[in-house]
Parts: C-alpha cells; structure tokens; sequence
C-alpha cells in the first residue's frame, strides 16, 4: 500500500472563508501510481482533520508514504514524518513539493527517508517499486535520501516531456465532497493542461520548480480529459490551474474547438496575463463556456512592477480586464502588498487601483519570499527576512523587512485593503443582482465576523 498525505492547512484566510481545493498534485501522483498497478490512498488532512492517532492508523499497513506541503506546511509535514517513523520505523517515508524540492536536506534532518525532487509522477513510482522489492533507491534519479548517517543526491531528474503521456489523476481517490469555498461545497474540477513558466516574475517558484520552457498537453489530449472528467464524475465546471493558461494563443483556441465539436457543455476558468489575451481569443473563451479569468495585476506602482519583473502595466490590464469583461466573463484580479521598497502611499494607490479596475473579485497577499525564488535568495542577501519560521509563510502575515514601514502596519494595510474592496455597498449590490447571494452571505459572515484574526485582526 501507497499512502499520499496533504498535511493539514494553518493558512489562515483559506480556514477563515473556508477555501480548500483538491490537491491536484496528489492525485497526478496517485494516478501514476495506480496505472503501474499499485494500491494507493490519498489522505487529505487538510478536510479530514485526523488526529495524529488517527492519521498512524490510516496508514499503518504503508509500505511508502509520501508527504507533501507548501512551505507554511512544512513544519507540519515533517512532524508527520517523524510520527510515522517513531510508529513504524520501517516504513518508508518520502517528502515532495515545492518546498521540499528546494530545501531537502532540511527534510532529511527533519525526519524524511527521502525527497522526491521536482515533478514526481516518475520518481514516485521507481520509489515504491524498489521499497516493495526491497531494492535500494541510490539509483532513482531525482532525490535527496538517508544512507545510514550521510545524506545523498541522486542524478537530477529531467522534466517531463510529453504531458500528454502521464496517467490521468486520481480524482476518486479524493474526498471531493469536502472541497468548499466560502462554505460552498466545490463544484468545479480542477485540471492541469501545461507546466512551466517563462517569465520569471522573482517572487513566483513555478519558473524554477517546473522551469523556464512551456510545457502543455495537447488540446486534444485536453479535450479527452475534459470529455472523460464529465462522463465519469458528471461535472460542468472545470477550473484550468495553469499558471498561465493562455500563453499560446493558438492551444487555446483548438481546446476552444475541440469543447465546441464534442459538444461540451460546461463552464471554465483560468488564469491568464493581461498582455496574452486579445479580442478573438477571449470570445472564443466566451463562447465556450469561460467564466471568469484570474489575473495577476500585482501593483500599480512601476516602481514596484519593474522589481517584480513582472514586466505588464497599468493600460494593458485595464484593456484586458475591460476586453474580457465585454465577452460578459468576470474578472478575478490578485494583489500584493508590501515589496522591500514600496512606500504606504504606493499601497494605498494599489488599493485605490483595485477599486477602479473593479473586478469581481479581488485576492490581497502580503510579498511572501518562499524558497527557491529570486525574491528568497535576495532578502537573504539583503538580511530582510523578518523570520525564518515557515509557519508564518501564509503571505498572510510580514515576513520581509520593508524599508518604510513596521510590519503591523503592513499587516493593517492588507486588513484594510480587504475592507476597502469588499465591503463597499456598490459591490454587495452587484453581486446581490447577479444573484449571488450566497456568497455575498459567506463574504458579509466572514469578513465580519469578531472572530476573524486572519483579516481583521481580532481576539479568537
């Protein structure tokens, strides 16, 4: 038996308004896992909320379990680690994902047999294969392990050339009726048709963990997907968690086709860039059934734009947002606050921003150095690092020094920037007559609520 573990989420604002999501990364794994024939289980404990007793019993007939986490999970994970071994000392315990990726020997010390670096849908089978068989892992490429009181690297692993070629995830093996946002059960599926990013904004891993080459499954390969994702689990909704899903134009309007010509009704979301969308591509996303476009504005400052190497501006995302906005698709536009330079008056102008773009939903981050970015290794340099306590990595809280101002009062301006956008009664009216109400109802509880202390700030 395979055990695949999410580690319970301390991220305050996805507990607060009640946001969990499937992790995908999981299931790929589980998928390859189970087309070579192995026995697998996904314990979420993000949703199930296992005690540790609980979660040893779960797993206890493991050969392998593997651990993922972000970065504020890692110290979570590692205490799964460590209980595991302290319970079954034979059982094999390996780490994956990002963090552990770019800080594995921290895992190994930290009570890991091993980690699993980079994409892991390969690795992760090889892995179990010679734990079952009793074969050492010293010839697997793509991890950092234990041998005896050493610590060892592998050969590193190349990324994965043909995504059409992996196994399709292991949806079933997921408790799907416990994914919500705002309290609202989860209805779409999340799907992943492409990896890899080549534009390297500095506070973003994807770049450097999937790499700087685009990668993408065909839209063929995307279409069958789609189509099997709604004869198998009967969905209508799909979510697309590329980080930018329209980088080739020319994909996106055959996956446009291919949901045309099967007869795909069905609603869908992605994530884009304001300067990769134009006219035709966004009706063509409209016409198809796309309902709302994340994208990532950021700042309004340049100043702040140009550190981020973001490399947009302010008129190609009021075009973007407006052009798509005209095809009657809604906007989600993500914000951050709080670059080593930017002044309050650079964020209160962000803020103001957001209001004026008007989009229909609005996410405030703090600027979080995770490891393994450009961002990291600069603060590190700089000596801005405020802590190094990943707990606190929930891009939710200060954890950078910033040149003008005290961390509380970074902490209040994001407070605020959530109160400024969301509770302004021309926005509660828009989403009253779109009729939603109900999360409206979930937005007014949570963003009200005297026990909120992820955004507001007060006593639990």
């Amino acid at each position: 038996m395979i055990s695949l573990i999410n580690p319970s989420s301390n991220v305050e604002t996805a507990r607060k308004i009640r946001f969990f999501t499937p992790p995908l990364g999981l299931a790929y794994l589980a998928g390859a896992l189970v087309s070579e024939g192995f026995r697998v289980q996904i314990i979420d404990n993000a949703v199930e909320n296992l005690t540790a007793d609980e979660l040893v019993k779960e797993v206890k007939d493991s050969d392998v379990v593997g651990i993922t986490s972000t970065t504020p999970s890692f110290n979570t994970a590692l205490k799964y680690a460590r209980l595991i071994k302290s319970k079954m000392p034979e059982t094999f315990v390996v780490l994956g994902g990002v963090h552990a990726s770019f800080m594995p020997v921290d895992a190994v010390k930290g009570g890991a047999d091993a980690v699993c670096i980079g994409e892991g849908e390969r690795t992760i089978v090889e892995l179990a294969d010679c734990v079952e068989r009793g074969k050492s892992v010293s010839k697997i490429k793509g991890i950092c392990y234990r041998d005896g009181k050493r610590i060892r690297f592998t050969e590193k692993r190349g990324f994965e050339e043909n995504l059409d070629q992996l196994p399709l995830p292991a949806y079933n093996l997921l408790p799907m009726e416990k994914y919500s946002v705002v309290g609202r059960k989860l209805e779409y599926f999340p799907v992943i048709s492409s990896r890899g990013c080549p534009f390297g904004c500095i506070y973003c891993v994807t770049s450097r963990f999937m790499g700087r080459r685009f990668r993408a499954k065909s839209a063929a390969a995307v279409g069958e997907e789609i189509q099997w994702l709604c004869d198998e689990f009967g969905t209508r909704q799909i979510a697309f968690s590329d980080d930018t899903f329209t980088l080739s134009r020319k994909r996106v309007l055959d996956i446009c086709r291919e949901i045309r010509e099967r007869g795909l009704d069905l609603k869908w979301s992605c994530s884009s860039r304001v300067d990769t969308v134009d006219r035709e591509l966004s009706a063509a996303m409209a016409e198809t059934g796309c309902t709302l476009v994340y994208f990532g504005v950021e700042s309004a400052s340049e100043n702040v734009l140009r550190f981020y190497r973001k490399r947009i501006n302010m008129q190609k995302t009021r075009d973007a947002i407006k052009m798509v906005r005209r095809d009657g698709i809604y906007t989600a536009c993500s914000f951050i606050l709080g670059a080593p330079m930017e002044t309050e008056d650079e964020m209160m102008w962000t803020i103001e921003t957001a209001i004026r773009l008007n989009p229909d939903y609005a996410q405030f981050s703090v600027l979080t150095p995770y490891p393994g970015t450009e961002l990291y290794e600069i603060a590190r340099k700089n000596k801005w690092l405020l802590t190094e306590n990943f707990d606190d990595y929930t891009a939710g809280k200060p954890v950078l020094k910033n040149l003008h101002l005290p961390p509380e009062r970074i902490y209040e301006i994001l407070k605020y920037a959530y109160r400024r956008f969301y509770l302004r009664p021309k926005y509660i009216l828009k989403r009253v007559l779109s009729k939603d109400l109900f999360f409206v109802s979930g937005l007014l509880r949570t963003f009200l609520s005297k026990k909120m202390t992820g955004i507001f700030g007060e006593e639990e």
